[in-house]
């Protein structure tokens, strides 16, 4: 499965968001990136810090 709302930059950096990382898309406090909505694309939280969930391809 491809992540819907998660995206590589023009450097090549995966900006993976909330909704679709191990931390953010749990739902636990100890997400480094300080969003407070943890779903979503990018205007809804996401960062270069977080993993993808193991269900997301990245390739």
């Amino acid at each position: 499965m491809k992540p819907k709302h998660s995206k590589v930059d023009s450097r090549g950096h995966m900006l993976v968001a909330c909704s679709e990382c191990v931390r953010g898309g749990n739902g636990e406090q100890d997400c480094s990136s300080g969003w407070k909505v943890k779903r979503g694309g990018a205007k809804y939280g996401a960062c270069f810090l977080g993993e993808l969930l193991p269900k997301y391809e990245t390739n």
